[in-house]
């Protein structure tokens, strides 16, 4: 069904309508699977089950193989999004680039993999599924961070470019086989190569799929630690010392842990992070929570401007623009999702007459810092600036 005319967005519902920020995420997983995939033939796949994802290649799957690691990533994955209780948050889809053996090396074939990723404007979530230590037995290298962190920030970049048109996203990884002291090499500044970004979630390779799952299905204004994990008991989380718990959160490094609540314990996240938590200066939106809060009213805004461009540019226009951003506004402020303060202006770009300029802060549910807000709408296309870290 076509949400909304005219528009660039076209949204297929198929299963379950609370998606794309009202409930669930789209995610779109980009991942080695061990299959013979060229680099030129690389292509976006949907998949709306496990059958179909672990059919043979021939048959549009994926494949099922022990050594296929995107296998056995949407083996958790789905383990996750499966609905306990008919009311739960379910997704109707994922999408898949799959990369075959294509080495991380290859940074032009992971690099269009990303562009290629963009394509869809359904999706709120980039999973990258493939990164390896050598030597599960050893620490990780400096030059398996510098490829890494190369992959990332290749990542990121596309995303922060692709954001700007309206349609914010975010990326999680882990790294198969590191530890926990590994995971925060990749977000320390004092290592070879590292990474400090809000769009970037590590995560812990212990239940990754579920972690990935479990942000998918978090509604965008609330906490990921929220709610308990559906495939993942308290017996089944891997038990830290509060110290390590500590230094793996102030890493921008997500976990699962136990939490007692009265006397039942339960599986949660320790708290939703990004990588920007470990700079010196946490930049305002560190915290993916209010990351989210803010990418939501920005698509929101983008949903409401953008069509309004098919009119002509008067001060009439300006104004009936200006009143329809301030519902946007006081619909989250009203929702929870925001708070009192946050407000956006609209007015003509001193840059270019038939261009608009929209700025502003927003200030996300439990925050009590601002993020800036600075987006420049043209037909036909948007750009998004200042957005703090992003």
């Amino acid at each position: 069904m076509i949400e909304q005319t005219p528009n660039i967005t076209y949204i297929e519902t198929d299963q379950n309508p609370k998606f794309n920020g009202e409930g669930a995420v789209i995610p779109l997983i980009i991942g080695q699977t061990g299959n013979n995939i060229n680099a030129d033939d690389i292509a976006v796949k949907k998949y709306k089950n496990i059958n179909a994802i672990e059919a043979s290649v021939a048959n549009g799957g994926i494949g099922n193989a022990d050594t296929n690691m995107s296998y056995k990533f949407f083996k958790q994955f789905t383990d996750e999004t499966y609905k306990v209780h008919s009311n739960d948050t379910g997704l109707p889809y994922v999408y898949f680039i799959d990369m075959g053996s294509i080495p991380f090396s290859n940074g032009e074939a992971w690099s269009n993999a990303f562009n290629l990723a963009m394509t869809k404007r359904d999706i709120g979530k980039l999973v990258i599924v493939g990164f390896k230590k050598a030597d599960a037995s050893k620490a990780i290298t400096n030059n398996e961070l510098k490829e890494i962190v190369g992959i990332l920030a290749s990542a990121n970049g596309i995303i922060i470019e692709d954001s700007k048109k309206g349609k914010p996203k975010r990326l999680m990884f882990t790294v198969d086989g590191a530890t926990d002291e590994d995971m925060m090499k990749i977000t320390n500044d004092e290592s070879t190569a590292y990474i400090q970004k809000s769009r970037v979630i590590p995560c812990v390779p212990d239940f990754f799929g579920q972690m990935v799952a479990r942000y998918c299905l978090t509604k965008y204004d609330i906490e990921p630690g929220y709610e308990d994990f559906r495939s993942v008991t308290a017996d089944d989380v891997i038990e830290r010392t509060p110290d390590m718990e500590e230094q793996l959160q102030n890493a921008g490094i997500n976990f699962i842990r136990k939490e007692m609540e009265g006397s039942n314990v339960h599986a949660k996240f320790c708290l939703g992070v990004s990588s920007s938590m470990a700079a010196t200066t946490r930049p305002n939106d560190c915290l993916p929570h209010y990351r989210r809060n803010v990418d939501h009213l920005i698509n929101r805004i983008y949903t409401t401007c953008y069509p309004q461009l098919k009119r002509n540019e008067t001060k009439a226009t300006i104004d009936m623009l200006q009143t329809d951003v301030n519902t946007v506004v006081e619909e989250e402020i009203e929702a929870g999702s925001m708070q009192e303060g946050t407000e956006v202006t609209v007015e003509e770009s001193d840059m270019n007459p038939v261009q608009l300029k929209l700025k502003g802060n927003a200030k996300p549910v439990n925050s009590t810092e601002y993020i800036g807000i600075e987006m420049y709408i043209s037909a036909p296309d948007i750009l998004v600036v200042n957005n703090t870290t992003i």
